[in-house]
């Protein structure tokens, strides 16, 4: 693992009223997708078909999103609290996907905010909110949630011609991590067990 605090994953709006959500864990993968358009040309000379572009879609990010306000309920210090509503965070999410009058188009209809989600310094991906999916999984036993698990797919709206940014530098790596891979050829599922 890399040294240095924990840097949380953060969705916020970059016009319009200012949401921001801080993801209370990251995600632990994420899906990246694009894709070209390309089409056959009748060709009489050769069996394969000659293929022309005909454009390209932007750019799709797929993750999910894991919020629990049960396991965050705790001072640090062994003394239980009563644990917030987990809406309060993933209500954020929902309003990005509203309707605001403040985005008029050409044909005068309204639209969503655009996003930006980001990790760090490293990671900048400009977007609209797509699709949202919110799992309740845990409440209390008043029946308020208190955690889910949250699908969302950003389509781009911006173009990023790299996925890294301009910025990006390597991280340091821990001495213990370094000793692990080296003891163990490079293979750390040896170091767990598998």
């Amino acid at each position: 693992m890399p040294d240095g605090p924990l840097i949380k994953a953060r969705i916020q709006t970059i016009e319009g009223p200012h949401l921001e959500v801080e993801c209370l864990f990251n995600p632990k993968e994420y899906l990246i997708q694009r894709s070209n358009s390309w089409g056959p040309v009748e060709n009489s000379k050769t069996n394969a078909s000659d293929l022309t572009f005909s454009g390209s879609s932007g750019a799709k990010l797929s993750l999910q999103l894991f919020f629990d306000t049960y396991l965050r309920s705790g001072d640090g210090k062994g003394a239980a609290q009563t644990p917030q509503d987990v809406r309060v965070y993933t209500d954020q999410l929902w309003q990005m996907m509203n309707i605001q009058g403040v985005f008029k188009t050409e044909t005068d209809k309204s639209r969503p905010p655009r996003v930006l989600f980001s990790w760090g310094k490293n990671w900048l991906f400009n977007a609209v909110i797509t699709t949202m999916q919110q799992q309740y999984t845990l409440f209390t036993p008043s029946g308020m949630p208190v955690r889910a698990m949250v699908t969302a797919e950003f389509q781009e709206s911006l173009e990023h011609l790299s996925l890294m940014a301009a910025n990006s530098a390597s991280e340091a790596i821990s001495a213990g991590l370094r000793t692990a891979v080296g003891s163990t050829y490079g293979d750390l599922r040896k170091s767990y067990g598998r």
